[in-house]
């Protein structure tokens, strides 16, 4: 019919475009929190860009029910500002009818993020977890830069480097200091040549003109002066994630007692159902007089917005904590909430029924 496709038209428009803006919004942050970890060496370019974009792809299951919510609003207060609503109830098309259409856009929606959060969700996550291992794998080598300290192996042995050449290998004022327990050792050279899987396992960093002092518990310090020695520098291999909730299978994650993964599998259920819950309450609030203006009630559903997700996320962590079982109390407080916006509609239909039935008696 020609009046649903307009009604999805109207709402699909601005859906899309907030969508995009979000979705830029949220890869400018994500992605300024990748280039700190990028300038410090631990992350390379292709590394960011990966992990930007799985983290995009992690957020859709929050932003897309946040987008259909505000397009609603937009889409449906554009109509009663300029008053088209009540021309179309004037030709006798109900709001109930005027519903069906956003309900089928709706339940599209919310199916899409029901994909996203069942299954993208801990693909997207899995995939970023092994690209960190990687990079922590090959940190310790490949991705030291000049005039900077770098601390390894759990805080044991702190790096410095005051220039390196282009080819990477020759290095000049180099400190290294390692500690264990109550041990220090402190390493300085004038100057280095560093060689990549000098051995099938090993790396080798061959130190000019070295100076050593060690400083042991039990035992006597010692320190020395050395033309030139070798330290051999073990490869790292990319430590496995092992398990982790958020990167666990639908099904798995189902089956399991465990808090953190009960917490987890509840919040990818909740997400299609809030998308849908959202869109239920955008409607009514969209709701405005003539000349009113369409963004009269924005700040309202705004507010909603962040108070049922600030719920549904406490919700979750009380769940990993083991205080609570469910994170269900959240979507049916938001159920009762559109009940109530929906109640003087259903009032007022009602009563209009009532009216029409005693006068055709009479």
């Amino acid at each position: 019919m020609i009046i649903d496709r307009y009604l999805i038209r109207e709402v699909v428009q601005p859906l899309l475009v907030i969508c995009t803006a979000l979705m830029v919004i949220f890869i400018t942050f994500s992605l300024s929190r990748f280039l700190v970890d990028a300038d410090a060496g631990l992350l390379q370019a292709a590394e960011v860009a990966k992990l930007t974009a799985l983290k995009s792809l992690i957020s859709l299951d929050v932003l897309l029910p946040l987008s259909l919510f505000l397009a609603v609003m937009t889409g449906l207060g554009r109509l009663y500002t300029d008053s088209e609503i009540y021309a179309m109830r004037a030709g006798g098309i109900s709001e109930a009818r005027l519903l069906r259409p956003l309900m089928r856009l709706s339940l599209v929606v919310a199916i899409v993020v029901a994909l996203l959060s069942t299954w993208v969700r801990p693909w997207a996550y899995a995939q970023s977890y092994k690209i960190k291992a990687a990079a922590e794998a090959s940190a310790e080598t490949g991705r030291i830069r000049e005039s900077r300290f770098y601390t390894f192996s759990e805080n044991e042995r702190t790096v410095f480097i005051e220039h390196i050449a282009a080819n990477g290998s020759d290095l000049e004022g180099i400190f290294i200091r390692t500690r264990k327990d109550d041990d220090l050792q402190v390493i300085t050279a004038s100057k280095g040549v560093f060689s990549s899987f000098a051995r099938p396992m090993f790396h080798s960093l061959k130190l000019i003109d070295a100076q050593v002092f060690k400083k042991v518990q039990d035992g006597t310090d010692f320190s020395a002066r050395f033309g030139s020695f070798t330290l051999w520098l073990p490869v790292q291999t990319p430590q496995t994630p092992g398990y982790k909730a958020k990167s666990a299978p639908t099904g798995a994650l189902k089956r399991s007692t465990e808090p953190q993964d009960q917490a987890e599998f509840q919040w990818r259920m909740s997400t299609p159902l809030s998308a849908l819950l959202l869109a239920l309450a955008a409607i009514p609030l969209s709701r405005s007089r003539p000349r009113q203006g369409r963004y009269a009630k924005m700040l309202l559903a705004i507010g909603i917005y962040a108070v049922y997700f600030n719920l549904l996320d406490v919700s979750r962590s009380w769940v990993e904590q083991g205080s609570s079982d469910s994170i269900w109390w959240v979507p049916g407080l938001l159920g009762l909430v559109v009940a109530g916006l929906y109640f003087p509609v259903i009032r007022r239909k009602n009563s209009k029924d009532k009216v029409g039935k005693d006068h055709a008696e009479d």
